[in-house]
C-alpha cells in the first residue's frame, strides 16, 4: 500500500470500508435512540398537564407505562451503541496497526537502531487507540448530536419561539467556539504522545538489562530517571488535558447563561398565563438536553485532538522510506555462490567510517574466516552483504549478482546468518526451529539436529518438537540456544552461509564435536566465518585480518599460518587477538 506524505482523515476513512455494515447499522441505532430521547420530555408534558388539570389516574398510569417503556428501549440502544462501537473502533484500527507494524518491519536498521522497542509499542498501538474513538464514534456522534440539536430546536420553534431563539444562538456560538479552538491541544497531546513512548522506552531497556542493573548496583539510577520521566509524562500530560478541556469549559460557560434566560423567560410567561407548567418544564428539560449534543461535540473535538495527533505521528512514521530500495532480480546461480566485494566502503554515521576500500573475492564453495579486534568491522561486512544497511561506495555481488539489483526475499533464500544474539520467540520447538514455516518437513528438522547433537534432547522433551518454549529462551542454556541458530539456518539449505561467533557460547568440547556436523552442513555452501578462537577456523580455505575497518591481510590459510611475519601467522602462536594493534 502507498502511503503519500499527507495522512489526511480522508485516507483513513478507507480503514472504515471494511466495518460499513456495522457503521451503518450504529448509525441507525444512534437515531433511533436520539428519536427516543426527543419523546420522552413530550410524555413527561403530558403527564404533568394532565395531573394539573386533574385527569384520569388511568391516564397518568398509561403515560408512565409509556414513559417506562422508552426508558428501557433508550437503555438498550445506549448499551447496544456503546458495544458496537468499540466492536467498529478495533475492526478499523487493527488495520491501522497491521499496516504500521508491517511498514516499520519494513524499514531499514537505521531507523530501528533510533527507536527503542517500547517507542515502537506506542507508535504502532497506543497511538492508534487514541484514534479508535475516531473511528468508531466520531461521524456516528456528530451526525447524531446535530440530529438531536435539530429536533430539540425544531420541536422549541413549533412551541415558542423567543426561547427557541436563544437556543439557537447559544447553539451556533458553542459550535463556532469549539470550531474555532479544535487545534488548540494538538500539539500539546503530541508531546504528551512523545513522554510516553520515552517512558515505555526506558522501562523496556532496563527490564531486558535487569541482569546489569542488578548486578551492578544500577537501580538508584533506573529509578531516578524512571521518575524524572514520569514527571515529564505528568508536565506534558497536563499541559495537554489543559487545553483539550477548553472548548468544554467554554461551552459550560455559554450553557449556563442560556439556561439563565431561558427560565427567566419561562418563568416570566408561565406567570403571565402564556404556558402551563407541562410546557415550563419541557423548556427545561429540552434546555438542558441541548447540553447533551454540545457537551458531546465537545467530547468529540477532545478525542479528534488526540485522534489528530496520533495521525501526526502515524504520517510521521508512514512517510519513512527505507534507504534499501529493492531490485526485481529473482534468482541466482545454483549451488554454492561466489562473493565478491569491491572497493566497498561503510559507516554508520557520516562522522565515523566504519570500512574503507574493502575488496576480497570467495570462489563458490570457498570458506573465509574473519578475524580482527572489536570495532574492526566484521560484523559490518555481514549486515551488508544481507543488506541491512547500503554501502557508502563500492559493489557486493553473490553469484556474480549486484545485491541491489535483488529482490531481499529472493537474497535471504540463498543466504543465511547465524548472529551472535539469539531470539526465541513464544511457541513450540517446531516453530522456533523453523521460523514458523510449516512447509519444513519434520524429517529434515530432526536429521539436523541429530547432526548437531540436539536430537537427544528433544526426544527427552515431554513433547518433542511440539514442547512449547516461552518467549526470551529463559529455559535454554545459551549453548543450547546458540545451537538454535546454527539448526534454522542450515533448515534453510543455504548457498552462502555467514556465521558472526558460531562458537561463543560453547565449551572447546561442544565446539570439537559440533565441527564435524557443520563441515557436512556446509559442504554445498559458501561460508563465511567470524571467530575469536582460532579452533574455529581450522578448516577455512582463506582468512581475512581486519584492523580499524581496513584489510590488514587476505589470502590462503595455510600459506598465511607458513609465513612468520603474517598477522594470522603471529596470531597462531599467541592466541591473542590482542597482537592486531
Amino acid at each position: 500500500m502507498h502511503y503519500n506524505k499527507q495522512l489526511s482523515i480522508c485516507w483513513l476513512f478507507r480503514y472504515l470500508r471494511s466495518v460499513k455494515g456495522r457503521l451503518m447499522l450504529l448509525l441507525g441505532m444512534l437515531l433511533s435512540s436520539t428519536a427516543l430521547q426527543l419523546i420522552h420530555p413530550q410524555i413527561v408534558r403530558q403527564f404533568i398537564d394532565t395531573a394539573s388539570a386533574k385527569g384520569i389516574v388511568t391516564d397518568l398510569l398509561s403515560l408512565a407505562g409509556v414513559y417506562l417503556i422508552v426508558a428501557v428501549c433508550n437503555q438498550l440502544f445506549t448499551v447496544a451503541i456503546s458495544y458496537m462501537g468499540n466492536d467498529v473502533a478495533w475492526r478499523a484500527t487493527n488495520q491501522l496497526r497491521a499496516d504500521l507494524l508491517k511498514h516499520c518491519l519494513r524499514l531499514d536498521m537505521r531507523f530501528h537502531n533510533l527507536k527503542t522497542p517500547g517507542e515502537m509499542i506506542e507508535r504502532v498501538d497506543g497511538d492508534v487507540t487514541n484514534m479508535s474513538n475516531f473511528f468508531s464514534m466520531f461521524i456516528v456522534q456528530i451526525i447524531g448530536s446535530f440530529v438531536l440539536l435539530a429536533g430539540i430546536l425544531g420541536y422549541m420553534f413549533v412551541y415558542n419561539w423567543p426561547i427557541a431563539v436563544v437556543m439557537t444562538v447559544f447553539t451556533c456560538i458553542s459550535i463556532g467556539v469549539m470550531v474555532y479552538i479544535r487545534d488548540l491541544g494538538v500539539a500539546a497531546t503530541q508531546a504528551e504522545r512523545q513522554a510516553k513512548a520515552s517512558l515505555l522506552g526506558l522501562i523496556e531497556e532496563r527490564i531486558a538489562g535487569i541482569e546489569d542493573v542488578q548486578a551492578n548496583g544500577g537501580v538508584p539510577y533506573v529509578m531516578n530517571r524512571f521518575h524524572r520521566a514520569m514527571r515529564t509524562l505528568f508536565l506534558t500530560g497536563r499541559k495537554a488535558w489543559m487545553l483539550r478541556v477548553v472548548p468544554w469549559n467554554a461551552t459550560v460557560v455559554l450553557f449556563a447563561l442560556a439556561v439563565t434566560v431561558v427560565l427567566l423567560l419561562g418563568v416570566y410567561m408561565y406567570l403571565k398565563g402564556q404556558v402551563s407548567l407541562g410546557t415550563l418544564f419541557l423548556f427545561y428539560q429540552y434546555t438542558q438536553m441541548l447540553n447533551d449534543p454540545i457537551e458531546q461535540l465537545g467530547n468529540q473535538v477532545q478525542e479528534f485532538q488526540k485522534a489528530k495527533s496520533g495521525m501526526r505521528r502515524s504520517r510521521e512514521i508512514l512517510s519513512m522510506q527505507s534507504e534499501i530500495e529493492e531490485g526485481d532480480g529473482e534468482t541466482l546461480p545454483a549451488g554454492a555462490l561466489g562473493v565478491e566485494f569491491k572497493q566497498v566502503s561503510f559507516s554508520y554515521n557520516k562522522d565515523t567510517r566504519v570500512l574503507h576500500d574493502i575488496s576480497f573475492s570467495l570462489q563458490p564453495g570457498e570458506r573465509l574466516g574473519l578475524v580482527g579486534r572489536t570495532g574492526s568491522g566484521k560484523s559490518s561486512i555481514s549486515r551488508l552483504l544481507l543488506r541491512m544497511y547500503n554501502t557508502d561506495s563500492g559493489t557486493i555481488r553473490v553469484g556474480g549478482v549486484d545485491i541491489r539489483s535483488m529482490r531481499l526475499a529472493a537474497l535471504y533464500r540463498r543466504v543465511g546468518m547465524v548472529t551472535q544474539d539469539v531470539q526465541l520467540f513464544d511457541g513450540t520447538l517446531r516453530d522456533n526451529l523453523t521460523l514458523f514455516d510449516n512447509s519444513v518437513p519434520e524429517q529434515d528438522i530432526l536429521s539436523t539436529t541429530d547432526k548437531l547433537g540436539l536430537r537427544s534432547w528433544i526426544e527427552e522433551l515431554p513433547n518433542g518438537l511440539d514442547t512449547h518454549l516461552s518467549a526470551g529462551g529463559a529455559s535454554l542454556s545459551a549453548g543450547e540456544a546458540q545451537l538454535f541458530a546454527l539448526t534454522r539456518v542450515f533448515l534453510t539449505k543455504p548457498s552462502l552461509v555467514i556465521m558472526d561467533e558460531p562458537s561463543s557460547r560453547l565449551d572447546a568440547a561442544t565446539e570439537a564435536a559440533l565441527q564435524g556436523a557443520v563441515d557436512q552442513l556446509l559442504e554445498h555452501s559458501t561460508a563465511i566465518i567470524i571467530a575469536h578462537r582460532l579452533s574455529t577456523l581450522e578448516k577455512v580455505d582463506k582468512i581475512m585480518v581486519l584492523g580499524h575497518g581496513r584489510i590488514l591481510e587476505f589470502g590462503e590459510r595455510e600459506a598465511l599460518a607458513q609465513n612468520p611475519y603474517s598477522y594470522y601467522a603471529k596470531l597462531l602462536q599467541t592466541d591473542r587477538q590482542e597482537e592486531l594493534a
